[in-house]
């Protein structure tokens, strides 16, 4: 009998398997640069990514990596600037945020187990990844934590003709029953990953989502990279992204280049206990949950989801089933590993 697959493969995709998937990237990045440690770590989050669906944050993401002009930059180790016994400032080195933010995390969980909060900042790194992979990191401790992530200027303001604003995201996480509720966003209308990838294999967007770099309207992924996309939610969306850009200058981000729009990342983070008994709030979550997903539903919809669900649920299908990737992306991979070993 044949089983229907998550995702279904096309002339353009390959399928490999959660190992394959790591391994060709854990060698890619050896290649452009990367110590096995660090390929390692990368890699894993790369894949994880692309269990839960996000196909440009995958594997993709490293023909992005490979082009950014920091990784002819000295890296240092990640180390705290300054240090209260509730907070922290990193210092990520030059690190890609593969690598730096998992460093951030450990700070996070240090302070919130000693002290109940953890508020932990890092600047001077670069590209953060998908975000939820951290916190469910945090909210699996046991915890609670709000993320802020500024970036470097992708997003057009209502109005303007030029891009100043990150994708800036921002991600909540707590402890579930079986699995953390995260919610986590970017405040552009679509991401960098997606104009990368798509930019990558000369692909457009449905609709138009922003500007070239002459300040008309696109929908050119290609055009896109020159000029800038929306912030989600027209005037609100742009608020928050705005808002986003100003926490990153509490984590530093005007460090790494001396530009107040740039990368930061910034961390609050909380026991639970200090307002109820953790199992309440785990449990009033699960009823708050259960009650929306009880809810009747409209006709021809199946279901009602809460964020992070669908994830969750995919994530164990595609461990199993493997991820799809673009044909294209495991070819110029392929080139990387094959180019730097004859070099």
């Amino acid at each position: 009998m044949n089983t229907r697959l998550l995702d279904e493969p096309t002339a353009d995709t390959v399928r490999m398997s959660v190992a394959e998937a790591r391994a060709l990237g854990e060698a890619a990045l050896c290649k452009i640069g990367f110590t096995q440690d660090e390929a390692a770590m990368v890699a894993e989050h790369l894949v994880d990514a692309a269990t839960w669906g996000y196909e440009f944050a995958g594997l993709p993401r490293i023909l992005v990596i490979a082009e950014r002009p920091e990784l002819q930059w000295p890296r240092q180790p990640v180390s705290v600037v300054k240090e209260t016994a509730v907070s922290a400032l990193l210092d990520g080195g030059n690190h890609v945020g593969y690598v730096s933010i998992p460093r951030a995390v450990d700070v996070v969980l240090e302070k919130v187990r000693g002290s109940g909060v953890a508020v932990v900042g890092l600047r001077n790194s670069w590209f953060a990844g998908r975000n939820a992979y951290y916190l469910e990191r945090i909210a699996r401790a046991g915890y609670a934590v709000v993320y802020f992530g500024s970036s470097t200027p992708t997003v057009v303001p209502p109005g303007a003709a030029r891009k100043i604003l990150g994708t800036n995201p921002l991600a909540i996480a707590l402890p579930g029953k079986d699995n953390p509720f995260i919610f986590d966003m970017g405040t552009g209308a679509v991401m960098t990953g997606e104009i990368m990838l798509k930019s990558f294999l000369g692909e457009e967007f449905s609709e138009i989502v922003g500007i070239n770099a002459r300040g008309a309207p696109t929908r050119v992924a290609s055009e896109l990279k020159d000029g800038g996309v929306f912030p989600f939610g027209g005037h609100k969306g742009y608020g928050v992204s705005l808002a986003i850009q100003a926490m990153g200058l509490l984590a530093g981000s005007r460090f790494r280049l001396g530009e107040v729009s740039d990368f930061g990342s910034l961390f609050v983070a909380f026991d639970p206990e200090l307002l109820m008994p953790r199992e309440q709030f785990v449990a009033e979550l699960d009823e708050l949950l259960g009650k929306v997903k009880a809810l009747p539903r409209q006709a021809g919809v199946s279901e009602i989801r809460v964020p992070s669900e669908r994830g969750f649920r995919e994530r164990e299908i595609r461990r199993q089933e493997g991820i799809l990737v673009h044909r294209y992306v495991v070819e110029r991979l392929n080139q990387i590993c094959l180019a730097a070993n004859s070099a």
